[in-house]
């Protein structure tokens, strides 16, 4: 079945066609255009001209009327005034029929004489016809009106009298009867369909055919035709006919008067006359062309089928081949000549070439362009595949996690191009190390994996160990024997997981519990899976505790070893859940820095601390709360106005709350956490070091940040009495905060016996289960009242303390 679209060449052949007959349309159109106009001049001309001979024949009417009022102005008894006049113009009436009356009307106006009797006198002094006559003391034509003596619509002509002095004594008119005008009109010889008018200088229709009774003495619509007229009186115009007919029009003022332009004739030829001749050659023009056209189409029709559609209906079947992914589709082999044996011949070419570069990019979209390996891509699909095999055979599929330790160095070290050296290397030997049937793949950077088939939790362990012994042999570069760690990740299907993408994900965590393991391998523990569902759940659920209430603030006092007084406390977040009871930071203060939440739960903490601060400040209660910040705090530059905005809201002075901030947090990004820090510290705001010896901290950036505190981690103040070096570090960060004018901290404290020894060795302050394990805000109320002062330790500074019973 042949379908249409103008997509489809048949088509696109029949437009061309149809398209190459567009300019014969054009000229066609043009040439009857031309004739139009040539038509249009033609029948004006001819309007004009019968308006001339309509004029003529009105103006001789005219003329006679004031040839006979002349005569009439001469008898004796007009000019005597006498009554016998009135018979006379009696019989002149009969004789003249196109006249409906003869008179003779006074200086001022009244009819003395007329030719139908009068049944009082009448006035003609408002009368257009008659008031020309006295101005010009001529022949003079009025206007259309409808006769005060005979009732009939008229217009009526006028003479002056004059006496010997010159002087108008009398006027002697005629009244034209219309009716005689529109038989005139209708004998006049008009093309069919034409109309005749006659009209007056106000546009008062005097006579018009046909139909002259529905017409005559009504008012000319406003048109072109009009506007001409008045303006042009002699010309053509085009317009609606009083019947509504679009015609074509003469006009011409009547002839035979000096005041011949108060009448006007114009004759109107409908268009449709005017334009039936061309119209029916343009009718005739068209049909030729377009029998012509059809023919032509005929004719692409059936050639291009013979001789075009056929060809390329054969490489269109071998395009749609091609497109659903048979890449041997070939148009060939017979080419021929032409454009169309060109195409087919290009197209069995480009098809050749995309054959061969779709198997290179299906080589280089599975494998590793580096090691040749497979890549992460083809190892996930061998993966799902095994674990297919798994479900029939019921047998276990083994997943290694390989990644290189510390890889960062030899790449900075000795440049990416040697670094890209090991990396083949690496993947030889892991290739070499295993059985043909397992797949090795570089799944990213120094990132490889290997899939074992038909391999247990044990097989696997074992594989791994090859591996890693494997490796332990230096690798040499450049002269350099270069030693490569790394750390495996065992996975299981299906002690692990029954889903591929799951395997890869479990696989991932335990190379990271690899990297902390002693032996360089780890199988995958859920129960150190920091990624669990249980850990996504409370991710989920925690911004929602925040907003509801769900988290509480903890305080741990700290006591100062020099007045043994409480110097503050610290606030530690805890989230009461409503199903899980109270869950410890530990499972969601790291999680919550790496989803983004720390930063409206540090907010939370915050302005939960200063509430506190400020209810305790009410009591006389003044030492300060410390807050933990976290290192997305600290590349946070709307921390400071935040927090700075929250002391001004809660009336707490800077002085009422510290920012703990540890060593790993600054260091991550020194430059930006000085900024945020000194920002803090310009409000006067005390900032301490949280965890101080754990991490990697500068000393020219502990100078530069001006903190207030150093807090000894509770790893070596924990051990420091049985243990001599942690008691030389303790020791040592102690001196080192005195000598930069810094308090020192010591958190941990568990026993009498540090105590003692931190005393010994000059500490400022000390924090730990030993004075108090972190408690709420109502329990430390009673703590500070009674078990605080039974130990002879005091609150604050004694002048700001009110009394507490």
């Amino acid at each position: 079945m042949i379908r249409f679209s103008f997509s489809s060449l048949r088509v696109r052949l029949l437009l061309l066609v149809l398209i190459a007959n567009l300019p014969a349309l054009g000229l066609m159109l043009y040439s009857a255009l031309e004739q139009r106009q040539a038509a249009a001049v033609e029948v004006q001309e001819t309007a004009l001209r019968l308006a001339r001979l309509a004029s003529s024949d009105q103006g001789r009417l005219i003329a006679g009327a004031r040839q006979l009022l002349i005569v009439l102005a001469e008898l004796s008894e007009v000019q005597r005034g006498s009554p016998q006049c009135n018979g006379l113009f009696s019989k002149l009436l009969q004789q003249y029929p196109l006249y409906a009356n003869l008179g003779v009307a006074a200086r001022n106006g009244d009819i003395f004489c007329s030719a139908l009797p009068q049944s009082r006198v009448f006035s003609a002094a408002d009368r257009s016809w008659f008031q020309r006559a006295i101005q010009t003391k001529d022949f003079a034509i009025g206007d259309y009106q409808i006769g005060r003596i005979t009732g009939k619509p008229t217009v009526n002509f006028g003479y002056p009298i004059l006496d010997d002095r010159g002087r108008i004594k009398a006027v002697v008119f005629s009244a034209l009867d219309l009716a005689w005008l529109n038989h005139l009109a209708a004998e006049a010889q008009l093309p069919e369909g034409s109309t005749f008018t006659v009209t007056d200088q106000n546009g008062v229709i005097l006579a018009h055919y046909p139909e002259s009774e529905r017409w005559v003495g009504k008012s000319l619509p406003a048109s072109s035709a009009l506007e001409a007229m008045l303006t042009q009186r002699v010309g053509v115009a085009e317009a609606a006919s009083l019947e509504g007919v679009p015609s074509l029009f003469g006009f011409t003022p009547f002839v035979g008067s000096k005041e011949g332009g108060d009448v006007y004739v114009s004759i109107g030829i409908p268009k449709e006359a005017a334009f039936a001749e061309v119209n029916r050659m343009l009718a005739r023009n068209l049909f030729g062309l377009g029998l012509v056209s059809l023919l032509a189409l005929v004719v692409a029709w059936v050639g291009s089928d013979l001789f075009v559609l056929r060809r390329i209906d054969a490489l269109l079947r071998a395009i749609k081949r091609l497109a659903t992914g048979d890449l041997t589709a070939r148009a060939g082999p017979s080419y021929g000549e032409g454009e169309l044996g060109i195409l087919s011949q290009t197209f069995d070419e480009m098809a050749g070439s995309l054959q061969a570069y779709t198997t290179q990019l299906e080589y280089q979209a599975t494998h590793d362009a580096l090691t040749g390996l497979p890549n992460g891509a083809l190892l996930g699909d061998h993966l799902r595949q095994a674990v297919r095999h798994g479900e029939r055979e019921r047998k276990p599929q083994a997943l290694l996690v390989i990644d290189l330790d510390r890889f960062k160095e030899i790449n900075n070290t000795l440049g990416h191009s040697q670094g890209d050296v090991i990396l083949r290397e690496v993947g030889r030997r892991i290739r070499d190390m295993l059985r043909k049937s397992d797949t090795v793949a570089r799944v990213v950077g120094d990132k490889y994996a290997a899939l074992l088939p038909e391999t247990g939790i044990e097989g696997a362990v074992v594989i791994a160990k090859k591996i890693l012994k494997g490796l332990e042999t230096p690798f040499s570069i450049e002269g350099l024997a270069l030693d490569v760690e790394a750390s495996i990740g065992i996975v299981v299907y299906p002690d692990h997981g029954e889903e591929a993408d799951l395997l890869i994900q479990r696989g991932d965590v335990a190379m990271y519990q690899a990297k902390e393991a002693p032996n360089g391998y780890a199988v995958y523990a859920s129960e150190r899976d920091q990624h669990s569902p249980r850990r996504l759940t409370l991710m989920g659920e925690l911004r929602h505790a925040i907003e509801t209430g769900q988290m509480t603030l903890y305080y741990q006092p700290k006591l100062s070893l020099q007045t043994r007084r409480i110097s503050g406390v610290e606030a530690l977040v805890r989230w009461r859940h409503p199903e899980r009871g109270v869950i410890p930071p530990a499972e969601f203060i790291v999680p919550a820095e790496r989803t983004g939440l720390i930063r409206p739960l540090t907010l939370w903490v915050i302005q939960a601390a200063l509430l506190q601060c400020r209810s305790w400040r009410k009591e006389g209660i003044e030492f300060p709360v410390s807050v933990n910040l976290s290192a997305r705090n600290l590349f946070d530059p709307q921390l400071p106005d935040q927090v700075g905005n929250l002391l001004r809201t809660h009336g707490v002075p800077a002085c009422g709350i510290e920012m703990e901030i540890t060593e790993s947090a600054i260091m991550a990004d020194p430059a930006r956490a000085m900024e945020i820090l000194s920002r803090l510290r310009a409000m006067g705001i005390a900032l301490s070091i949280d965890d101080f010896g754990t991490g990697y901290s500068s000393l020219g950036y502990l100078k530069k940040l001006r903190v207030d505190e150093l807090k000894i981690d509770k790893s070596f103040v924990g051990d420091m009495v049985s243990d001599e070096n942690d008691a030389m570090i303790v020791r040592s960060i102690i001196d080192l905060g005195h000598n930069l004018g810094l308090k020192v901290v010591a958190e941990g404290v568990e026993d009498e016996e540090t105590w003692n020894r931190l005393a010994h060795l000059g500490c400022d302050t000390i924090q730990g289960y030993y004075i108090s394990r972190p408690i709420p805000a109502e329990e430390l109320i009673r703590w500070l009242r009674e078990t605080a002062p039974k130990k002879g330790w005091g609150i604050g500074k004694p002048a700001t303390i009110k009394e507490m019973s």
